[in-house]
């Protein structure tokens, strides 16, 4: 299973090519009624750390980086990674910088949880921890929703950046090809819906899709 965190990004060294983050939160319910406890990936990082994957979007054949550091905090699981200097890495580098890749995800096994009517939820308190996954902006495919966007404001900020790099970017053809263009336009288009409305509603933005 797969479980997104809506932010992630916290610090980007370009020099070094270091980006820190966190790959998943603590304590909060997601849309399937599961809460991860602190703790629940202690094992994981004893036992496996050096076969856990940094991935972009989830596939297995794309490694963005490799993990220098993951340990968990009272927030959430914390990682140091080291982008590759393959073309794929060094992208990810520059939309972790440019505000363009915000959110993370893991791919998980749960090991140990239970259900806890007090949370009206399913706690989660160990799991087998395959990978974390940076995504790109809010949809890695056309099945996926836009995610993380609260308001009109927040679309006009994306949209905002999306065209700075599209004017002084230095990605690759094929992240502008497949990431940085598709979305810009997808924003375009659905922009106009909104221009009679002072707020665009969370629940009215869930339904736009990138195609």
């Amino acid at each position: 299973m797969t479980k997104g965190y809506s932010e992630g990004v916290k610090d980007v060294d370009t020099v070094k090519g270091i980006v820190t983050g966190y790959f998943s939160a603590f304590g909060n319910k997601d849309s399937d009624g599961d809460i991860i406890q602190f703790g629940a990936y202690t094992k994981s990082i004893n036992e496996n750390f050096p076969r856990i994957k940094h991935l972009l979007d989830h596939d297995r054949t794309k490694a963005v980086g490799k993990l220098q550091i993951l340990k968990q905090d009272s927030f959430g699981l914390y990682y140091e990674s080291k982008a590759g200097r393959h073309t794929l890495g060094q992208d990810f580098l520059k939309m972790a910088e440019d505000g363009i890749i915000t959110e993370h995800s893991v791919g998980i096994q749960a090991i140990k949880e239970h259900k806890s009517k007090e949370e009206n939820a399913n706690i989660i308190t160990e799991v087998r921890l395959l990978e974390g996954s940076s995504l790109q902006t809010w949809g890695s495919n056309q099945f996926t929703p836009l995610m993380g966007i609260k308001s009109e404001t927040d679309l006009m900020a994306l949209f905002d950046t999306l065209e700075k790099a599209l004017k002084n970017g230095t990605y690759s053809d094929e992240c502008f090809q497949n990431t940085i263009i598709p979305r810009h336009e997808a924003i375009k288009s659905i922009l106009p819906q909104f221009s009679t409305k002072p707020q665009a509603h969370l629940e009215d933005l869930k339904q736009i899709k990138f195609y």
